[in-house]
């Protein structure tokens, strides 16, 4: 019986897979078919004084959108909103274009920071993650782009970036604090008892990865554009481990649109 479920479930997210592929190809086919007049879409930047909105979906999130100013035609900062499978988050990312030698190549930086109010399926205590990327760029004839790079992947709870008293060190305070002087010899004590689970405790709250990711975005028309990602998430040379504090996928994909008003 347990075979059978596993086998459906299977099949269902195998037709899924086909269906986003098939939509995904009829979309590309369909913008190709228009090359005769380029659109010149910019997936990343909106211009100086412009707005962005993008809406995505992929692992670890279900969905997620994002909505970004141009403060100058290089720079900009949004606000992001999205769904998880077990909590939602929400924060700022920015980005910037920090070098351009040619209309075809340019290296950019993104860099979201997102505020998760508490995990569901753990204690419910709050954490914020962190995902500074930078990646070299090439743009095409017919306006698509391609690009490659290396990021850093940051997860922690509140209280280890923001320590309060009796928190530090992971969140346990142990020891015994007596008055010590001449007067006041101190006493023998017992060492404290860390048991495996404040050991284990202690080892999820903070986990730091490097990733490298590559993506390819194609104009839709000259406000929308196709956008796809995707980011294995690294231990040095191999995929994270599923144990620890961030134990999600090893993969970031991401599959959406981008358009500019």
């Amino acid at each position: 019986m347990k075979t059978y479920s596993n086998l459906n479930n299977l099949k269902t997210s195998i037709i899924y897979f086909v269906l986003i592929i098939l939509v995904v190809f009829t979309t590309i086919v369909k913008a190709q078919a228009q090359e005769k007049e380029v659109s010149n879409h910019d997936y990343l930047m909106p211009q100086k004084g412009k707005s962005m909105v993008e809406f995505y979906s992929g692992l670890p999130y279900v969905a997620i959108g994002q909505y970004s100013y141009g403060f100058s035609n290089r720079f900009s900062i949004g606000v992001i909103y999205g769904y998880t499978p077990f909590e939602k988050g929400y924060g700022l990312r920015m980005k910037a274009i920090i070098a351009q030698p040619s209309e075809s190549f340019r290296i950019n930086v993104k860099s979201p920071f997102i505020y998760y109010p508490g995990m569901k399926k753990e204690d419910g205590e709050p954490w914020m993650a962190a995902w500074p990327a930078v990646n070299g760029e090439w743009k095409f004839k017919n306006g698509s782009k391609i690009w490659t790079g290396v990021g850093l992947m940051g997860a922690a709870c509140v209280d280890v970036i923001f320590p309060s008293e009796g928190h530090e060190h992971g969140g346990h305070d142990h020891g015994d604090h007596k008055p010590k002087g001449p007067n006041h010899d101190p006493e023998p004590t017992t060492p404290p008892i860390i048991t495996p689970m404040q050991v284990k405790s202690a080892e999820k709250m903070y986990s730091l990865f490097n990733t490298f990711q590559f993506g390819y975005s194609k104009p839709l028309s000259n406000s929308w554009s196709f956008v796809a990602e995707v980011a294995p998430v690294m231990e040095g040379f191999k995929l994270k481990s599923p144990n620890g504090f961030l134990d999600t996928t090893p993969v970031v994909l991401t599959i959406g649109l981008s358009g500019s008003f």
